[in-house]
């Protein structure tokens, strides 16, 4: 009986062992770093912007992606009451449910429309709206998360 239990414990530490590294301790959402498929694309909208400006960075998506995330920053404003929102574009599609309000200095996280994706070879663009009385807005980041379809 005693040799029994030796080796189902035995059997149970060398089970421990080999599913050790498989086990999750942490329930998140997040993907792994070496999870593959996955394509964040930062774009750096350098200068100072005092206009509206429709497709001010753009690109072509060289794969179909699923968007996973959006969100924008911005340097620094100046000016009366100076209003920033951007929007990224598929085509003429907006793949936010609303243009992302931005505020100086912070980043903001843009709410995606439901199950946005990127066709193969879809124009991709970036439209900033800027308000307010004689308005600069500098240095424009906007950060695109995607998933390789």
């Amino acid at each position: 009986m005693k040799e029994f239990f030796k080796r189902h414990l035995i059997l149970l530490m060398t089970m421990m062992i080999l599913l050790l590294p498989v086990m999750s301790f942490a329930a998140t959402t997040n993907p792994s770093s070496a999870s593959s498929g996955y394509v964040v694309i930062p774009i750096q909208i350098s200068g100072q912007y005092t206009a509206t400006t429709a497709a001010v960075a753009k690109f072509k998506s060289p794969f179909p992606f699923q968007v996973v995330h959006i969100s924008a920053t911005a340097r620094a404003a100046g000016g009366t009451s100076p209003t920033l929102t951007v929007d990224v574009k598929q085509g003429s599609t907006s793949l936010l449910t609303a243009p992302i309000s931005v505020t100086a200095g912070t980043v903001s996280d843009g709410t995606l429309a439901t199950s946005p994706s990127i066709p193969d070879e879809a124009n991709v663009s970036v439209d900033l709206t800027i308000g307010g009385t004689t308005p600069t807005w500098n240095d424009i980041t906007v950060l695109i998360a995607l998933k390789r379809l």
